[in-house]
This record gives structure tokens, sequence and C-alpha cells, in this order.
């Protein structure tokens, strides 16, 4: 028997097949008119600017009961938000042809096509990635200071085309601070912490994200239940994830809650109730995606603690197995203990991190590896002590990164870069570059596309040239018997004198 024609909404997706078919019953079927859009245009995702580009798609479209193409069609372009937006629809045309100046706000999109037979209400779709980005989206941040000496970021801006930005920071109601030392912002695409940080020698502010707006009263002190004595100064901020954000602010350690960014009560404390004063830097696992384990350093008791698992209330001592080598206890190995550095963490083996510490009585220098894991363990990775007859002036790095591959240090002192391979036997240090100007930031890529290929940066800066700031890109190559670095690129824009290096992709 003959079913009926009726008019019955349907979604199909473009490239499947509508014609003339049957069930396993004695049923006809209605043949109907299919749209088949092609793949031209929907193939490759689209980078935009917000305010600059003009999105243009002019789609090929067959219908197979209509070869003119001259029926009753509806036609809509949507927009489908990801991240901030996820799951909101912005209607950005209702033309067959897009041409779209973009007014999009900053987001990454699914931008669907849809044909609509207005005799039937079928409809027919096609979909293609977008990515709207506005000037401060995308890129990275050099965040440092002017020739008078007050703070400011500058920035490699990437979307549709790459913009050296200069002075992006905008201050209100007389805000004023000192050079920028830290700059951080959060890269996980469900942050309810939407700052960029902004740590100075005067305290701690957060930003806008998308105006780099900030004021006297978006000082960190605010996000505080019970504000802290000190001057506020951030010296570290790691986030694992969605897992847990963590800083480090006047020597002690706070959780930083995923309910709009406050901070309670620090867990530099010990079981016994004693506060803790806490090293300037954290180790943690960024390669791990999964994990809540973060690693300090106990300043006064000069021993390593951590936190883990789902509730932080203080400071729990990494202990040590029977017969190990050495103590993450540095009193029982040293009269004085040890005093940290610095500290690095790396895309290295699993996820490793490396305190490097110095004894205050004869000067060595120490390198403690170490790997934060799930479920309060962790991974004792060895301790070697620095040659420094080989790892020239390694005592006096400035600043310190490790290498993906074999997890070599490279340091620089002064206008040298080094790289320092101290896990063989003997150890072994090349002099990689000798720079025109002192290098004033080391930054490895753990966080871009690149961050499995070994890729870091370095600034300069020419203390009789105002504004002499420049950025270099390097990618490492080594092996088990050799460091090589090869330049990527070099960005001499005329850059502050950078401090602080971070990754902004939203």
């Amino acid at each position: 028997m003959n079913i009926p024609k009726l008019a019955i909404a349907a979604f199909v997706t473009a490239g499947s097949v509508c014609g003339c078919f049957r069930d396993k019953g004695n049923y006809d079927y209605i043949e109907v008119n299919e749209a088949i859009i092609s793949d031209h245009g929907f193939t490759e995702k689209y980078d935009v600017r917000l305010n600059e580009s003009t999105l243009d798609i002019v789609p090929e479209i067959t219908f197979t009961k209509d070869s003119e193409g001259k029926g009753d069609y509806g036609y809509e372009w949507v927009a489908v938000g990801q991240n901030f937006y996820r799951g909101q629809r912005f209607t950005i045309g209702t033309e067959r042809e897009l041409h779209y100046p973009v007014r999009l706000a900053a987001e990454e999109y699914i931008l669907y096509f849809k044909v609509t037979d207005k005799s039937t209400d079928l409809v027919f779709s096609k979909s293609v990635g977008l990515n709207v980005r506005s000037l401060y989206s995308t890129g990275w941040l050099l965040g440092g200071e002017e020739p008078d000496g007050s703070g400011q970021v500058d920035m490699i801006s990437f979307s549709a085309q790459t913009k050296y930005l200069t002075r992006t920071l905008t201050f209100n109601d007389g805000l004023e601070t000192g050079p920028v030392r830290l700059v951080w912002i959060d890269n996980d695409e469900w942050t309810s912490e939407n700052r960029l940080y902004v740590s100075t020698d005067r305290g701690t502010f957060k930003f806008d994200r998308e105006s780099f707006t900030g004021s006297p009263y978006t000082s960190l002190v605010h996000s505080f239940v019970l504000p802290p004595e000190g001057d506020c100064v951030m010296t570290d901020s790691q986030k694992i994830s969605d897992k847990r954000h963590v800083v480090i602010v006047d020597s002690r350690a706070y959780v930083v809650s995923s309910d709009g960014g406050m901070i309670g009560n620090t867990f530099s404390v010990t079981a016994e109730g004693q506060e803790c004063e806490t090293a300037p830097k954290m180790m943690c696992n960024h390669k791990s995606r999964d994990i809540r384990m973060f690693i300090f350093l106990d300043s006064v008791r000069k021993r390593f603690c951590y936190i883990s698992g789902l509730t932080v209330k203080e400071f729990i001592p990494l202990p040590d197995s029977e017969g190990d080598a050495y103590s993450y206890d540095t009193m029982k190995d040293f009269p004085h203990g040890l005093d940290m550095v610095t500290a690095v963490n790396s895309f290295f083996g699993s996820g490793q991190s490396a305190a490097i510490m110095k004894n205050p009585d004869d000067g060595s220098v120490w390198i403690y590896c170490m790997t934060a894991n799930n479920a309060g363990t962790y991974g004792k990775e060895g301790r070697y002590k620095a040659d420094l007859s080989v790892a020239t002036d390694f005592d006096r790095a400035q600043h310190i990164v490790m290498t993906t591959n074999h997890g070599y240090l490279i340091y620089s002192v002064e206008n040298r870069l080094y790289g320092f391979n101290f896990r063989s036997t003997p150890q072994t240090c090349i002099l990689l570059e000798t720079f025109n100007a002192p290098v004033t930031c080391l930054k490895a890529d753990n966080e871009t596309d690149e961050k499995y290929n070994d890729i870091f940066f370095v600034a300069t800066y020419d203390d009789s040239s105002p504004r002499s700031g420049i950025l270099y890109k390097y990618k490492v190559t080594d092996s088990p018997d050799e460091t090589e670095i090869t330049r990527l690129e070099s960005f001499d824009k005329g850059f502050l004198k950078i401090h602080s290096i971070c990754y902004k992709h939203f």
C-alpha cells in the first residue's frame, strides 16, 4: 500500500543517501529532494580575528530533484560555542553565501550551514571548525619591566596572523606596579577563575582575561578569606588540568578554589600546626593530566613535603624507603640542610621535576629529581651533585629549564647559554650560545602543540638601549652523547625587559 505524503521534519547529514529505498516491510517510500553540500569551504578550520576578519564561504550545493536549484529553500549559518559559551547557538547568516564581518566573541565554535527544503521541511547540514580570536586571545605573554622600572606585559599574538603587541596592560584607578616578575593564566577551558595573574614587587593583581584591565581593587589580596600579612607577592602558580590550582604567596602555599578563585587558609603547616616557610617554587606533573599531587620545600626544616588527594590540610613530609641512598629530609644528609635555588617542571620521562639545591656550608649544588604521581605516590628519580669544574658557573645560574628528550638542563649565566648533562658519568657541559646582551628569562614550551618537540625560548635585554628585548625560539636535538640547539626564530620587535613568559590559548 502507498503511504500518504507527510511533511516530516528531519535532520540529515550532508553526503548521506536519501533516495528511494525499502525496509523489510511491504511499503513504498517517497523519493525526496536531497541537498548535497560539497566539501568545498568545509575542509579546514577557519581562524579569524574579532573585528578585523570577514568570514567568506560560498557553498556548492546540488539538489537531487531540482537541478537548477530554483525551489523554495531556507539557509542558516549557526555557530555553536565549545568552551565559554558551550552549547550556545549564534546565527550569523541567513543567506546561501556567508559574508560575515566577524563580531562573535572570542571562542572556539562549530559552524553549521543548514539548508531547509521548505516544501518538505527536510534539513541538510554541513559543519566546520571556527576559531574566533581577539588580539589578546592566543599567544605568548611577555611580562617584565619598562625602561623606567614600571611593570608591563607585551605579547606575540597569534590568530589570523602574527602581531606584536606592546604595553597591553591597562591600569585603572591609579594602579601602578613595579617590574612584572610572573605572569600566569589558566588555560583550562572550564576555568571559573577567568583572570590574568600579574605578580610584581608591589603585590599581585588579577587583570581581565579579555581586556587586560586591572586596578587596585583587583589585587589578589581581595581573593583571600583571611588576607595575608605580607605584600601579597606570588612567586609561583601551577594548575594541573581541572584538578587543582596552587599558588605560593609570601612564602606560603594555598589552594585556589574552583568556585570563583577564592583562597582559604594556607596548608604550609606541619601536622602539629606549626607554620612552614615555603620555598618560592613548587614541583608538579604537567605531563599526566590527572594528578593532584604537588611537592614543596619546607625552607625551615629543609625537607621536601607534598599534598595530594581531595582534602588538603597540611604538608606531609615525603617519606624515604629503607636503604635509600639519600633522604628527602636534607638535614639528615647535610649538617645545615640545603636551600632551594629554584625548581623546574618538565615533560621529560613521566613528567619529571627537578629541585636545584645549594649547600650553604660549602656552596655545592645538588639536583634532586622527582616525579609527582597519583594517590600521593612519587618517583624518587635520583640526586646528583653538580660538578662545578665542568658546569661553568652553574652555581651562578640565573635561569634554568629541562629538556624533554633526555632531561638535560639548559641554563644561562649573564649572556651565555649552556647545556648541562648532569646525568652522565662523567658529567658534560657545553656552551651553546653567547648573546650580545644578558639573558633575562628562559621558558620551556610545555603548553602549545609543540610541547613534545623540545622547544624553548630565550629572552635577552641590553640595559644600555631602551626596549631592546629580543625573544629567541630554539629546538633541542639531543642524544645520550651531546646536546645541540637550532634557532628556529628570533623576535626582535622592541620588547620590554622580559622576566616571565606564559602561553595564552583562548
